[in-house]
């Protein structure tokens, strides 16, 4: 496996993965549509190439016989650093591909000034959760988002460096 920076020709597949992985982690939380929905809205073409050529984000693309079956997407403030998403094809959950992503994305903040490192999990995504807690992160805090008119609950990780 290749971990290495996304490009504009990962887009779409980025977006497949998304999809793959949220309606599979939230599937009986979140209605599909919903899914779809958000998924078009937050990996639409001009967004994920405004992030891949922002130089205070890096998106990183897990690839295995030239197929994308992960990424992850962080940034930094200051000295914080943000993993903003990281999903792996359903299929391919507990293979090491997250952890190879999450170790990447943590070397690559850190080479650009990040000190602490935190996550943000939807609190119905138990996978997402229980990944993040066994990496290390400890759950420091809850915040709202809204999701399709709904407000939900997301926790809060952070590791120190």
């Amino acid at each position: 496996m290749d971990i290495r920076e996304a490009s504009e020709r990962d887009v779409s597949t980025v977006r497949s993965v998304a999809r793959e992985a949220w309606t599979e982690a939230y599937a009986d939380a979140v209605p599909e549509s919903v899914v779809d929905d958000a998924v078009s809205a937050w990996y639409a073409d001009e967004t994920m190439t405004r992030l891949i050529g922002d130089d205070e984000q890096v998106c990183l693309v897990a690839v295995e016989d030239r197929e994308v079956v992960g990424f992850c997407h962080g940034a930094t403030r200051d000295t914080e650093g943000d993993i903003l998403r990281l999903y792996v094809r359903p299929g391919r959950w507990n293979e090491g591909i997250g952890t190879a992503l999450l170790e990447a994305m943590e070397e690559r903040l850190t080479e650009m000034g990040m000190e602490r490192l935190q996550a943000m999990v939807l609190a119905d995504n138990e996978i997402g959760k229980a990944f993040y807690e066994s990496r290390g992160f400890e759950k420091t805090d809850e915040a709202e988002t809204r999701l399709d008119g709904t407000t939900r609950t997301e926790n809060v990780y952070a590791k120190a460096r």
